[in-house]
């Protein structure tokens, strides 16, 4: 069966990382604060060790696998526990909200074009049906979507991938074709 997986580049990937950050950096900059008030100074001080712990983790697996240091999503989960600690509910389902949200923003953005429908993979997953298409095509890494409802979907594809254009714009034509000679 044949299908075509393509990856779309996502650009806004370090936008979100620098948002991590800042919201780890704020949230470590509280807890500092929390540290001048007695009632509250263990619930930090576990928090801040936590953290600084995690990042030193984070940073020797980073260095020892020779990968990019970045933050996932469990950054976000150690905040949540903090203010759990400080029984502030809220603010622990906002920093768990987010990391949720942190984590489906950096996956990768996958299409699934198979014979019978083409599938959106990442979260929220959908599928369509080659009739909703008017035109499918993909030049010079450029992936163009036309929806038969007049909406159309445009976004560069990742560099690394090796799809012979010509067989999947022919692929997708057909497939095209094929779904509107079927009857409803």
């Amino acid at each position: 069966m044949q299908q075509f997986n393509i990856i779309l580049k996502n650009d806004k990937v370090k936008s979100y990382r620098n948002i991590a950050w800042l919201f780890l950096i704020f949230n470590f900059a509280v807890f500092i604060f929390l540290l001048f008030y007695d009632f509250y100074r263990y619930a930090a001080m576990v928090f801040i060790i936590a953290l600084v712990l995690y990042l030193l983790i984070r940073w020797f697996v980073s260095n020892k696998y020779k990968i990019n240091y970045s933050l996932d999503e469990f950054v976000f989960f150690i905040p949540a526990a903090g203010w759990f600690g400080l029984h502030n509910y809220w603010v622990a389902i906002a920093c768990l909200l987010m990391g949720f949200l942190y984590k489906f923003s950096l996956q990768p953005l996958k299409i699934v074009f198979t014979r019978g429908k083409v599938i959106k993979v990442n979260f929220p997953k959908r599928q369509f049906d080659w009739s909703s298409f008017s035109n499918v095509v993909l030049k010079d890494n450029i992936l163009t979507i036309d929806f038969e409802n007049n909406k159309l979907l445009q976004a560069e594809i990742e560099p690394s991938q090796n799809i012979d254009e010509a067989q999947f714009n022919l692929f997708s034509k057909t497939q095209i074709e094929l779904s509107k000679k079927q009857p409803v």
